[in-house]
């Protein structure tokens, strides 16, 4: 039988980056605090906050779908940007 050597696949020198070439920086959370303060999103959110405080008040219920509605709002505005700064 052949014996194999033992030598160690290697990245072209192309393919290898350093460790600051590496670091990318997700834009999604800075996206996520401009659409939350956008007027439509921003009525969505008192919205919840005044379902959570009901909730409080009353000690039963939920507001999921508030949050939900929220939510949907800061990924739908998120989407039209976020896309094209994806690599």
């Amino acid at each position: 039988r052949a014996r194999r050597s033992a030598s160690r696949c290697t990245l072209p020198s192309s393919y290898r980056k350093t460790m600051s070439e590496e670091e990318i920086q997700d834009a999604k959370p800075g996206m996520d605090a401009k659409c939350e303060a956008t007027v439509a999103c921003a009525k969505l959110l008192v919205q919840y906050e005044a379902c959570q405080s009901r909730i409080a008040e009353k000690g039963s219920g939920n507001c999921e779908g508030q949050y939900a509605d929220f939510v949907g709002c800061v990924d739908s505005c998120v989407a039209k940007s976020l896309f094209s700064k994806l690599k």
